[in-house]
């Protein structure tokens, strides 16, 4: 990340600052946790990180390129800004609540700005990417800890709890979203809700996890076939399996995301299952689970070099079951490297 490049685009957009409350982009910013801080990137470079007394001493320890300065009331707030000379904001209307952007509306010029950052942090450094890899690896290392436990007998939930102590025992801290344990006919709703449902000899078990290091998350998914499977649900585990290789293959910096999210769709649809696949191909990763871009049939973003996303098609045939299978990858200019390597 450069904050001369975030400057410089404040700059660009004729405002004295932009401003945040939202988490993941304060972390993105200054690499500090807290539930509650306000970044401001002014148009003169200065920067400045408000934060309450739970986080103060804390955060003046440890963010080294922001100001810090204590919050105390909105009132408060404002003649800091005044102070600054900060009169014109420019702001992500999706990472506020209404009642604030009324609140700074009230008191301030405001320009809407979406995904402000998000075109920043669709590129990774190779910091980011390192603190990614682990977060892969442990993840990987969990579910391996825990897979000889999966069996007919154990419930989703029990699963799911045992994988969640794993991540810790590695090192992660904790589940980067809520971890999916979908059995039987619950691993054909892709969203599925983690249960007290048993596993039963002859389920595909979906299990989508992924977990959190220094701030940066993993989300990979396997299914798993229980015994005796159907031989339906074998055939759309290779055609699953097929179709995420050919998107892997296809990711390339250049290439349209909209091109990989075809790729995999057509041969899908070419083997009977198109309308079974009812989500997008991937997207990408970092401080979030969801972040740019987003391999989908309505995409206009390109890859570029250092983009890291996820490759994950899907089957979910109602009443029968489900099959996903998700890898997370490092988009490069002569292609593409898969970070995770669990085996399929």
């Amino acid at each position: 990340m450069s904050l001369e490049k975030i400057v410089s685009k404040v700059k660009s957009l004729n405002v004295d600052a932009y401003l945040t409350l939202d988490k993941a982009e304060n972390f993105y910013l200054t690499k500090f946790k807290s539930t509650f801080g306000i970044s401001l990137i002014t148009s003169t470079g200065k920067l400045l990180f408000l934060t309450d007394g739970r986080y103060l001493e804390k955060a003046k320890k440890e963010i080294k390129a922001f100001e810090i300065l204590e919050w105390k009331s909105w009132e408060k707030f404002f003649e800091t800004l005044k102070s600054e000379k900060i009169e014109s904001i420019a702001v992500d209307p999706n990472r506020l609540k209404l009642s604030i952007y009324r609140k700074l509306s009230e008191n301030l010029q405001v320009k809407e700005e979406n995904k402000f950052l998000d075109e920043f942090r669709a590129i990774k450094s190779a910091e980011e990417i390192s603190l990614i890899t682990r977060a892969i690896n442990i993840a990987e290392l969990a579910i391996k800890s825990v897979l000889h436990i999966l069996k007919p007998g154990i419930t989703e939930k029990e699963f799911r709890k045992e994988l969640i102590t794993a991540f810790f025992k590695y090192g992660g801290e904790g589940e980067a979203f809520t971890s999916i344990v979908a059995s039987g006919r619950g691993s054909a709703i892709p969203h599925w809700e983690t249960s007290d449902k048993e596993i039963k000899d002859g389920d595909a078990v979906i299990v989508d996890f992924g977990t959190i290091y220094k701030g940066y998350v993993s989300d990979i998914t396997r299914t798993f076939l229980i015994g005796n499977v159907p031989d339906e649900i074998k055939r759309i585990y290779e055609v699953v399996r097929e179709a995420q290789e050919i998107g892997i293959k296809s990711l390339k910096a250049g290439k349209s995301c909209k091109e990989i999210d075809l790729a995999v769709r057509n041969y899908i649809e070419e083997k009977g299952y198109g309308e079974y696949f009812v989500h997008s191909t991937g997207h990408g990763i970092g401080v979030e689970v969801h972040e740019l871009p987003t391999l989908s049939k309505r995409s206009d973003e390109i890859l570029k070099s250092g983009m890291v996303v996820t490759v994950e098609p899907g089957i979910y045939i109602p009443e029968l079951g489900g099959v996903r299978i998700e890898d997370d990858c490092l988009v490069t200019e002569e292609g593409t490297f898969v970070l995770s390597n669990l085996s399929k």
